[in-house]
């Protein structure tokens, strides 16, 4: 496996696992309108979605940004 792929993976388990963490402390709460809020918000019933993965651009600005050096990868 490459080391992006790991790195991807790394990122969804952490979203994951926050989401889940979240839910399960609102459920336990008995807030389970808020729960079912999040699940509605995280689930993907679509089969083509795809989850996109981009770099941290928060303290770049847009003459900074290297706009030729950006790689775009297709994943299949």
């Amino acid at each position: 496996m490459k080391q992006i792929d790991r790195i991807r993976n790394n990122c969804i388990n952490s979203v994951e696992t926050q989401y889940a963490t979240r839910m399960e402390k609102l459920v336990n709460e008995l807030r389970l309108e808020d729960a079912e809020a999040i699940l509605s918000e995280m689930a993907v019933e679509d089969d083509s979605s795809q989850w996109f993965f981009m770099d941290d651009l928060t303290n770049w600005n847009l003459d900074e940004l290297p706009i030729d050096q950006i790689v775009w990868e297709d994943q299949e």
